[in-house]
């Protein structure tokens, strides 16, 4: 098992057939389900977490549209499946999302949401944002984007 904490945050992991089936809302738009890495359940659950699900939930309010998460959570294992940077903030909490279904939301309408919330690591790519809270860990801002 996975069940440990550090002085300021616990780990969990969750076997991925008992993970699937739990509906765990985390904000009114948001369930666990949808943040945890997919190899394993791996979450670090801790004020970077938290503090990203409020302003990630702020979003979602003020677009007025469902917002699917790509990916939030990732264990080191899956983080290099999918080519993630070696450091990535994944590895602590980040979330890649985009607008659910057919919607006049736009990517650039989420990057400047992100920008007037506080989020300060966004990356824009062709069909997903990248957000991140790195502030809260001592990372510098960051934007990039990788959009083609």
């Amino acid at each position: 098992g996975c069940w440990h904490h550090g002085n300021d945050h616990w780990v969990f992991c969750l076997a991925r057939g008992a993970a699937v089936e739990m509906k765990i809302p985390i904000t009114e738009h948001f369930e666990l389900s949808e943040l945890w890495s997919p190899d394993n359940g791996e979450i670090l659950i801790d004020d970077l977490f938290f503090e990203h699900m409020a302003l990630l939930e702020e979003m979602r309010e003020a677009i007025g549209v469902p917002l699917r998460v790509n990916s939030g959570h990732r264990s080191r294992h899956h983080n290099a499946e999918v080519g993630g940077a070696r450091e990535s903030m994944h590895l602590r909490f980040a979330t890649d999302i985009a607008p659910l279904g057919n919607t006049d939301v736009a990517l650039t309408d989420l990057f400047n949401l992100a920008e007037a919330l506080g989020f300060e690591g966004i990356g824009q790519y062709n069909s997903f944002l990248h957000l991140d809270r790195r502030d809260l860990i001592g990372r510098r801002p960051a934007r990039w984007d990788k959009r083609t």
